[in-house]
């Protein structure tokens, strides 16, 4: 099984778009790039503009060769409903978080927009499936969505599904935005899934967030670092927007074997982080990003 992580934050993008090769069936989880619109009171830098069209000339391209494509929820850092919605989504086996149920209003109207907008470049609609609680198999590979959990410690912000992928002889669990885990039921799946590899997304503790979750996180993500089966954590997304989060890790950790155990999504890519919205207010001081 390769993994391939095309975008992320510590790639300079707010994204967790991910292209897996595996027996040989060719998989594609949430195409979509972002970025912050504001952050110290600042839109983003010429350099982040630049990061988002590399990744998204990246995230195209390997999608575009998947044979099944997965959207985990409807954010716009997860799917892009706007572009290249030919290459990436026609003739495809494509399977969507359920957009009628365990959906938030703000999720509900861009499902909506979404399944419209693939209708309207011909998109065949029977090539779509509800992801949710599901299973799918093909040339020994085994799919297995999650049932819907919350996109961190409320349903405020919607529901996401996971996807965990099994080979025979590995599993990789993809967690899509349970924010580090908030959710006792998320953990217990994550706790259950027997991965070997696991792409998280990281609290926001950037964010003026609610302090009981975020330690929940915390000691979620030391759960999950103790599972028999985990051989390595990518830890990203909404945790690597705090500048400081290897301090935070390392406090809240400790334990050097489970923080051997952490690596970023460019680390893990064996790239250069860039860690460009973290460091916004600095780009626009200097215009050079300072690692």
């Amino acid at each position: 099984m390769k993994v391939k992580i095309l975008a992320g934050e510590s790639l300079g993008t707010r994204s967790m778009a991910t292209y897996i090769e595996v027996k040989r069936l060719k998989i594609f989880i949430d195409p979509g790039v972002a970025l912050g619109p504001w952050r110290y009171g600042l839109p983003p830098h010429d350099l982040e503009l630049e990061a988002k069209e590399r990744a998204w000339r990246d995230i195209v391209r390997y999608a575009s060769k998947a044979d099944i494509v997965i959207v985990t929820h409807y954010h716009y850092d997860h799917h892009n409903p706007w572009d290249s919605l030919e290459e990436i989504y026609r003739d495809k086996k494509i399977f969507l978080k359920d957009y009628d149920e365990y959906i938030n209003p703000s999720q509900i109207r861009r499902s909506r927009y979404f399944l419209h907008r693939l209708e309207e470049v011909g998109i065949d609609m029977d090539d779509i499936s509800k992801a949710d609680n599901t299973r799918y198999a093909e040339g020994g590979v085994k799919i297995e969505f999650s049932p819907p959990f919350p996109h961190g410690d409320t349903p405020k912000l919607g529901y996401v599904v996971m996807v965990r992928i099994d080979d025979g002889d590995n599993v990789f669990l993809y967690t899509s935005d349970v924010e580090g885990v908030m959710d006792p039921d998320a953990l217990k799946y994550i706790m259950g899934s027997g991965a070997s590899l696991i792409l998280m997304d990281g609290p926001p503790t950037y964010l003026n967030y609610d302090e009981e979750a975020i330690e929940m996180s915390f000691r979620s993500i030391k759960n999950v670092l103790s599972m028999d089966s985990l051989n390595l954590l990518i830890l990203d997304h909404h945790f690597t927007r705090d500048r400081n989060y290897i301090d935070i890790l390392g406090e809240k950790l400790g334990e050097s074997d489970m923080l051997d155990k952490v690596v970023t999504i460019a680390e893990y890519m064996g790239r250069k982080p860039l860690f460009l919205e973290a460091y916004r207010d600095v780009l626009h001081e200097t215009g050079e990003y300072p690692g």
